[in-house]
């Protein structure tokens, strides 16, 4: 069954109320971390930080051994009243596992499928919107009102002050990826301190890391898929001592503009036309370089570019790797696109 928007709230809150499995879907992580999370609270209750409670799989474990799924779903744990399989990185490959593995689906082994963007015709989310005894859960990017509704949350919780124009900047800097938004607005919550207050400096000092930079370069290099050059430029700019984080944001606004300009574009409109109406106008200078990334990427692969960069600033404030090594891995992923 595919969950409406208005459903989300309550379903997370009762999962089992209705369901068995569910597919949890889409192009931010963050959200789908999150909601994965939330669910296996909501189900296993004081059982959740008990690893006996959890078993996670991945698609190819199970492609390997597609009987296995059937297996777990049938077991009866003797330590735990309940259990949660988590089969994560799954597509629709994965549809001819859990095909015959839903006869199987039992209120005590809660089934969690977690993807990434799948589309209306992709026969896994499908199976999941037919099913009635499934669910299907997407997780799309915050849109600016769904940002100003987490920013306000965490910093009412955490008693923190601000204004109307905090409020509407760190919605237009946040919202790729929600785990990315809770770590900016924890780290300007610990920043606050005993005042309990941001202002608008705040803010900008914190979270925008491309002011009075010029990334141009380093932007330009990885839409061209010049490889040769984002070294060359990369290089240069950590001499200077810019930050990968900083030079990751530039490329994910970049790329969120390439987006909204190519969706124009499949509805017919030429790349000049959509490019020359922009507003703010573009600088005429760049105007020649728009047109050519627009032309050369498609939403498809702007789609995995986002990802891929929204996983780059990740690896840089979670992963064990250097900062650098851990963008310069993603940034290559994204060079080879094509």
């Amino acid at each position: 069954m595919k969950l409406a928007p208005k459903s989300v709230d309550s379903f997370l809150l009762n999962p089992q109320q209705e369901h068995l499995a569910v597919l949890i879907y889409g192009a931010d992580s963050g959200l789908v971390r999150e909601r994965n999370e939330k669910i296996s609270k909501a189900i296993l209750g004081a059982d959740f930080s008990d690893p006996f409670a959890k078993l996670e799989l991945s698609e190819a474990e199970l492609l390997a051994d597609p009987a296995r799924l059937c297996d777990e779903l049938s077991a009866v744990s003797m330590m735990n009243p309940r259990r949660v399989i988590i089969v994560r990185d799954a597509g629709n490959n994965f549809t001819k596992v859990i095909e015959p593995a839903l006869p199987y689906l039992h209120k005590d082994n809660y089934l969690i499928i977690l993807a990434d963007e799948l589309t209306g015709k992709s026969s896994l989310r499908l199976l999941f919107e037919k099913e009635q005894s499934c669910a299907a859960l997407a997780c799309y990017k915050d849109e600016m009102r769904d940002v100003h509704a987490v920013i306000r949350k965490k910093f009412d919780e955490a008693a923190i002050s601000y204004d109307r124009e905090v409020l509407d900047y760190l919605a237009s800097q946040l919202g790729n990826d929600r785990y990315v938004t809770y770590q900016e607005l924890d780290k300007l919550v610990l920043y606050a301190g005993d005042e309990k207050k941001i202002t608008l400096e705040d803010a900008r000092q914190l979270i925008d890391y491309n002011q009075a930079l010029q990334l141009d370069d380093i932007v330009n290099s990885v839409a061209d898929r010049n490889l040769a050059a984002l070294e060359k430029n990369i290089t240069q700019h950590l001499r200077e001592g810019t930050q990968p984080i900083m030079y990751l944001r530039a490329l994910q606004r970049y790329f969120n503009r390439l987006y909204a300009i190519r969706a124009q574009m499949d509805t017919g409109q030429s790349a000049e036309s959509v490019v020359s109406s922009l507003r703010p106008p573009v600088f005429f200078k760049q105007q020649p370089v728009l047109i050519r990334h627009a032309n050369s990427w498609g939403i498809e692969n702007i789609v995995k570019a986002l990802k891929l960069l929204i996983t780059a600033e990740l690896d840089c404030k979670t992963s064990d790797l250097p900062a650098i090594p851990a963008s310069s891995r993603d940034l290559l992923k994204v060079t080879q696109l094509r």
